[in-house]
C-alpha cells in the first residue's frame, strides 16, 4: 500500500533532485506524497524539548461526532503565497505567474463550497455526504505595513536574497530557514509557500492547535513562525507548467484540511480512524483513480470513499469533503484556535483607504546605552497600537519606554496602528543604533557624614574612569561645589548634606555616564552635657551647633539644663522643639519652620524668619519677630508683646487671628505685610491713637474710651465693581460721637480702585449694607483718608469708590453740626442724604430773624461734611440751624460762644 511518505526529504532529493528547468514538464516520480505527518513529528519533538511537561499524544475521541450545519457559519480567510523562486523571470519555473495563484484560489473555492463541477462524479452512495465546509478564501491585499499589494496575495522571495543554496530543498530548510525569514503574522494571514520540493513531495501542512479537542490531534500544532502550508510549484493551481496527475489544484486542497483539523482518511494507519464517521473505514491510501467500489476493511458494498480529499488519488478523482469532516474544520473555528479564528477580522482583508501612520525615536535614532528611550508613534483618534522589535520587544502603548537599552536592543522597531471603523491598519517602522558608553564611574567620599558648622572639606575621588575621559562634577542637590570642579578628584565643602554627581564623556563620543555620591550633615540633637545651657557650646549637641542648613531636635525629658539663648545669632533650619527654650537677647534665625510642643519662653532678643521659602511659626507669645527673607510665612494664634517688624516676606495668620498687646508696634511695607486678621485694644487718648501702627488712627472729640480694632487684609468686601479695597477694620469702642478717623492702606490693596475714587464706607450689619460716610480729606502720598466728625464708630469700615458704592443700607435724612458750641473758626455741619443736590442753610436767633443764609454746593448720597463760610463771624449766642434740601427741611439748635 501506498502512504504518506516517511523517508526524509532530503534523501528523496539526493535520490531524484530538482524539476526540471523552464519548458521542460515536469514529472512526479511516484504517487502522491504528503508529509504533513512528517512534519508534525518534527513539530511534537520540538514541543517537547522546549516545554518540559509537554505531551504531544493525540486525543482519542470517545464517540463519532455529530453533523454541525445547523451552526456553521462562512468563515473569509486571508491568504498570502510566499513564492520562493531561484530568480527566474516571473511565469518562468518556480517563479509562478499571477494567473497561475489565481486559478488555485478558484480551486480552493469551488471545492470548500461544494461548487466543484466534478462533484458530480460523486458515487450516488456517497452523494448524501457531500458538504458545503463554507470555508472561502481572498488573497490579501495588504502586506503587514498596511501598503497595497502590488500582486494581491503574492510575496516572491528570491532564495539568494536569504542567502539560500540552490533547490530543491528539504524539510529541515524549510521549516528552520524559509518559513522563519519569510512568514506573515500568522494571526493575520494564511501563510503558503510555494517553491521546488523535488520531485516526489507535493506538500505539507502544520495542524492547529487541539482548542477544539477533536480526536486524533496533539495539543498544539507547532510553532506560530512555521505555521501554514507548503506546496511544490508544480502542483499548485491548475494552469503553468504541472505535474500531470496533480494539475487540478487539489493538492492545496487536501493540505488546508489538514491545516483545518482533518486527518487522512484512512487515519495513517491500516484500517484507522479519522474519527468521522460519515467517511468509511479503509485499510490504507488509494492512489491514482480507483473503479468504484473499492473494498477494504470489510466496508462493502460501498467500499473506500477514495474521492475524498483527503485521500491519495489524483487530483482528476479527488471531489468532495463530508459532513462530518466539515464538523471538524467548523468546530476548529468555532472553539476560537490561535491563528485560526483571529484571521476573520484582518486587516489584510481591509480594501480601504490605509491610515497614515508614523514611528520614530524620541530625541533622535541614536542613544547611548543605559539611557532610555521613548518610542513614538502617531495615528488617529482612538487607535490602537502594537510595537514589535528586537530582543522580543512587544508593546500596545502609543509610546513605549525602553527604561535602559542594551546593544541587544538596537534594530528596526515597528508599530501596527489600527482603529475599529473605516481606514485601514497601517504600520511604520523606525531604527534605533544604541551606542556604547563609557564604563560608569565609582566615586567615594572622605567622609560619608560631616558637621557643618565645623567648616569642613570633603575629598570626592573617582576610580573605574575612561581612558581620556573629560569630568564634569555638578551639586544635585546641597551645595559646597568649587567654582572651578574638574578632575577625577575635587575638594568640596557642604553646608548641609548634598549629593554630587561626576558625569564622564570620552572625547569623539557622544555617550556619557554619570555617578552620584551623597555625604550626610549630622543632625543636631540637643543634649545638654555640658551643663551650662549654651546654645552655641558644641558640647551641648549630638552632631554639632546647628547652622543655618541643618535641622535641629531639642527633645523632652532631658536631666541636664535647655538651651539659653542670651546673645548673638543662632541660626538653624527647621527646629523640632519638645523641650524647652529661652530666648531672652539676641536673636534666633530661623531658616525653616519651627515646630514642636515643647514651651518657648521669649522674653527677650528677637526671633527671626530668614528662609528663602515657606516657614511657619507656632502659636504662642513672642515679644520681638522680625519677619524676613522670602516667600509666604504663616503664624497661629499668637501674642505680640513689644514688636512686629515685616522686613521681606508676608506673614499669614489663615484662620488665626494675631494680637498686638497694647503697647506692641507692627511695621509693615507694601511689599512685606501681614495677610489675615490683627487686633489690639488700646484706651483711644484725646489726642491720636494709632493703635500701634495697624493703618487706623482715632482722635476722639472729647472723653477717650477703650477700643479695639479687629484689621483683616486680603478680603475685600462686596462683589465685582462693587467691591472695596483689601482691607477692613472692625472696631468696638466706647469713644462718642465727634471723633475724627483716618484709614490707611497699601498700594497693593487698591484692588483696581485709583486713590482719588475713594470714599469712606461704614457697615453696623457686618458688611452686609453700608453708608457712604464721605470724606474730609484724602492723602494720595500717605494712602490715607480721614473723616471729621464720626457719629458712631463702632461696626465695620473701608474704603470703596462712591461711583460704584458697596450695598448701601436705607439711608435717613439727618443733620449734625459741630463744633457745639462753635467759635471764631466758624461751624461745620455733616449731612446724610439719600439724594444729591444743592443745600440751603440758614440760622435764625431767638426772635426768628435770618441772621445767617447761605446756598451751598451739591453734596453727594450718603453722609457729607460742608463747612459753613463767615458763621464764625457770628456773634455769641444761641441759634436755631434750618438746613433745606429739596422738599426735606431738618432743624438744629447751635450756640456760639
Amino acid at each position: 500500500m501506498l502512504k504518506c511518505a516517511t523517508l526524509l526529504l532530503s534523501l528523496w532529493l539526493l535520490t531524484f533532485g530538482a524539476l526540471p528547468g523552464a519548458g521542460q514538464t515536469p514529472i512526479h516520480v511516484g504517487p502522491r506524497t504528503c508529509a504533513t505527518p512528517q512534519a508534525d513529528a518534527g513539530q511534537q519533538a520540538q514541543l517537547a524539548r522546549h516545554l518540559p511537561s509537554y505531551r504531544a499524544a493525540k486525543l482519542a475521541a470517545t464517540a463519532p461526532r455529530a453533523l454541525r450545519t445547523a451552526a456553521a457559519m462562512t468563515y473569509t480567510l486571508p491568504v498570502v503565497v510566499h513564492i520562493v523562486h531561484n530568480g527566474e523571470a516571473v511565469g518562468t519555473g518556480a517563479n509562478i505567474s499571477q494567473a497561475q495563484v489565481q486559478s488555485q484560489l478558484d480551486v480552493l473555492n469551488e471545492d470548500y463550497r461544494n461548487l466543484n463541477a466534478d462533484g458530480a462524479l460523486v458515487p450516488t452512495a456517497f452523494q448524501p455526504v457531500r458538504a458545503d465546509a463554507q470555508f472561502q478564501f481572498v488573497l490579501a491585499v495588504r502586506d503587514p505595513s498596511g501598503r497595497l499589494l502590488p500582486e494581491p496575495g503574492i510575496d516572491r522571495v528570491d532564495r539568494n536574497a536569504l542567502g539560500l543554496s540552490a533547490p530543491p530543498y528539504d524539510l529541515a530548510t524549510v521549516e528552520n530557514s524559509i518559513k522563519p525569514a519569510t512568514d506573515w503574522n500568522p494571526d493575520q494571514y494564511l501563510n503558503i509557500w510555494v517553491m521546488d520540493t523535488g520531485t516526489t513531495l507535493l506538500g505539507y501542512a502544520q495542524f492547529p492547535d487541539n482548542t477544539a479537542g477533536l480526536g486524533g490531534l496533539s495539543p498544539y500544532g507547532g510553532a506560530a513562525n512555521t505555521d501554514g502550508v507548503v506546496i511544490a510549484y508544480a502542483a499548485f493551481g491548475r494552469v503553468g507548467t504541472l505535474f500531470p496527475n496533480y494539475n487540478k489544484g487539489r493538492t492545496l486542497t487536501h493540505e488546508l484540511g489538514h491545516w483545518l483539523g482533518l486527518i487522512h482518511v484512512w487515519g495513517d494507519s491500516s484500517c484507522g480512524n479519522d474519527y468521522c464517521a460519515d467517511t468509511p473505514t479503509q485499510e490504507t491510501s488509494n492512489t491514482g483513480c480507483p473503479a468504484f467500489p473499492h473494498v477494504s476493511c470489510s466496508n462493502g458494498p460501498t467500499g473506500d470513499m477514495f474521492m475524498n480529499f483527503l485521500d491519495y488519488s489524483n487530483d482528476a478523482c479527488l471531489h468532495l469533503f463530508t459532513g462530518d469532516q466539515k464538523g471538524r474544520m467548523q468546530e476548529v473555528m468555532a472553539a476560537g484556535t490561535p491563528r485560526r479564528v483571529s484571521l476573520l477580522t484582518s486587516p489584510a482583508l481591509c480594501t480601504g483607504t490605509p491610515l497614515v501612520a508614523t514611528a520614530a525615536v524620541a530625541g533622535g535614532s541614536t542613544a547611548c546605552a543605559g539611557s532610555a528611550v521613548t518610542l513614538t508613534a502617531s495615528g488617529p483618534a482612538g487607535a490602537s497600537y502594537d510595537w514589535s522589535g528586537p530582543a522580543g520587544f512587544v508593546s500596545t502603548q502609543q509610546n513605549p519606554v525602553l527604561p535602559a537599552v542594551t546593544a541587544a536592543q538596537a534594530g528596526t522597531y515597528t508599530v501596527r496602528v489600527a482603529v475599529t471603523t473605516g481606514l485601514c491598519p497601517a504600520a511604520a517602522s523606525t531604527t534605533l543604533t544604541v551606542s556604547p558608553a563609557p564604563p560608569t564611574p565609582v566615586l567615594t567620599a572622605s567622609a560619608s557624614t560631616f558637621c557643618p558648622s565645623a567648616g569642613p572639606s570633603l575629598l570626592l575621588t573617582a576610580t573605574n574612569l575612561a581612558a581620556g575621559g573629560t569630568f564634569t562634577w555638578s551639586v544635585v542637590s546641597g551645595d559646597g561645589l568649587p567654582t572651578t570642579a574638574a578632575g577625577a578628584s575635587i575638594l568640596v565643602t557642604p553646608t548641609q548634606s548634598s549629593t554630587y554627581r561626576l558625569t564622564v564623556a570620552v572625547p569623539g563620543g557622544g555617550c556619557t555616564s554619570s555617578a552620584t555620591v551623597s555625604v550626610q550633615a549630622l543632625a543636631p540633637v540637643w543634649s545638654g552635657a555640658a551643663g551650662n545651657g549654651n546654645w552655641f557650646d558644641a558640647a551641648n549637641w549630638d552632631g554639632c551647633v546647628p547652622t543655618r542648613a541643618t535641622d535641629a531636635l531639642i527633645p523632652a525629658g532631658l536631666a541636664t539644663p535647655y538651651p539659653t539663648i542670651a546673645s548673638g545669632t543662632a541660626e538653624v533650619r527647621t527646629l523640632t522643639q519638645q523641650g524647652p527654650l529661652v530666648l531672652r537677647g539676641g536673636e534666633l534665625a530661623l531658616y525653616g519652620d519651627h515646630l514642636g510642643t515643647g514651651a518657648f519662653m521669649h522674653s527677650g532678643g528677637t526671633l527671626a524668619t530668614r528662609g528663602a521659602g515657606a516657614q511657619s511659626l507656632r502659636p504662642g507669645e513672642y515679644q520681638t519677630v522680625l519677619v524676613s527673607g522670602t516667600g509666604l510665612k504663616t503664624i497661629g494664634e499668637a501674642t505680640i508683646n513689644q514688636a512686629l517688624t515685616l522686613g521681606g516676606a508676608v506673614l499669614a495668620t489663615g484662620p488665626a487671628v494675631l494680637t498686638l498687646a497694647p503697647a506692641a508696634t507692627i511695621t509693615e511695607t507694601d511689599a512685606s505685610y501681614v495677610l489675615g486678621q490683627v487686633q489690639t485694644t488700646r484706651p483711644a487718648s484725646p489726642g491720636a491713637e494709632a493703635f500701634g501702627g495697624l493703618g487706623l488712627t482715632i482722635a476722639p472729640a472729647s472723653a477717650p474710651g477703650a477700643t479695639t480694632v479687629l484689621r483683616t487684609t486680603g478680603q475685600p468686601q462686596g462683589v465685582g465693581a462693587a467691591s472695596s479695597i483689601g482691607r477692613y477694620f472692625d472696631i468696638r469702642t466706647a469713644v462718642g460721637p465727634g471723633a475724627s478717623l483716618t484709614q490707611f492702606y497699601l498700594p497693593h490693596e487698591l484692588n483696581g480702585l485709583g486713590d482719588n475714587q475713594l470714599t469712606m464706607f461704614h457697615s453696623v450689619d457686618g458688611g452686609a449694607t453700608w453708608s457712604n460716610e464721605g470724606t474730609t480729606q484724602r492723602d494720595a502720598t500717605a494712602h490715607a483718608l480721614r473723616r471729621a466728625y464720626v457719629t458712631d464708630l463702632n461696626g465695620r469700615w473701608t474704603l470703596a469708590s462712591a461711583a460704584s458704592p458697596l450695598t448701601l443700607a436705607a439711608v435717613t435724612y439727618a443733620i449734625n453740626a459741630f463744633p457745639v458750641p462753635f467759635g471764631s473758626d466758624g461751624l461745620s455741619i455733616q449731612v446724610t442724604t439719600a439724594t444729591a443736590g444743592p443745600l440751603n442753610v440758614q440760622l435764625y436767633d431767638l426772635l426768628g430773624r435770618v441772621i445767617y443764609s447761605q446756598d451751598l454746593a451739591a453734596v453727594e448720597v450718603g453722609t457729607s461734611t460742608v463747612a459753613l463760610p463767615g458763621s464764625g463771624l457770628l456773634a455769641p449766642a444761641k441759634y436755631v440751624l434750618v438746613v433745606r434740601q429739596g422738599t426735606q427741611t431738618a432743624k438744629l439748635n447751635v450756640v456760639r460762644q
